[in-house]
């Protein structure tokens, strides 16, 4: 073997307690390494769909970036669905998991993170940068930013509303 060859190391069969060669939670760690390289791949296959689309050359224009991505997405959550139905830790990069944190957590996490963003870009389209070829994607992803926002307050709303008429109290009751 030279040391350009791969090189395997299967370690699946170490640890094992049922005699099988595996265990429930060597199954579930080879999932959510599954998933941390489906996200990788999802974004190198973003990334290579936006330096496509920017150097506009027609190199790459067969390749199906759009599909692929659906596809990814698609694969991402099918994974992460076999991670919490198999009873896994809670996923840190997928806001926690809902079996932990629950609904409402989660759509608040989201919000932090997309009124983060509205911030960052506002900032960036407020600068002297008036001419600059970046502005029209930047305001763009502004303008989509603030209707996720919307649209994640409106549930927000909605969920918290289920969950006080489900508990018996209405919202604000409990206030005074």
């Amino acid at each position: 073997m030279t040391l350009s060859e791969p090189r395997t190391l299967d370690l699946t069969t170490f640890g094992t307690y049922d005699g099988t060669g595996r265990d429930a939670g060597g199954d579930l760690h080879l999932l959510r390494l599954a998933l941390d390289l489906q996200l990788d791949a999802m974004l190198l296959t973003l990334g290579a769909a936006a330096h496509a689309e920017a150097r506009g050359d027609g190199l790459g224009e067969g390749v199906p970036w759009q599909r692929w991505l659906v596809e990814d997405l698609e694969l991402a959550r099918t994974l992460a669905t076999a991670l919490l139905d198999g009873d896994s830790p809670p996923l840190p990069g997928l806001g926690g998991g809902f079996t932990t944190d629950g609904v409402e957590a989660s759509l608040e996490h989201l919000v932090a993170r997309y009124t983060s963003m509205e911030n960052l870009l506002t900032d960036v389209l407020d600068g002297p940068h008036h001419a600059r070829p970046w502005r029209v994607a930047a305001a763009d992803a502004l303008g989509r930013c603030r209707v996720r926002l919307d649209e994640l307050h409106a549930h927000r709303r909605e969920v918290i509303s289920a969950s006080a008429v489900r508990s018996g109290f209405l919202p604000g009751e409990l206030l005074g």
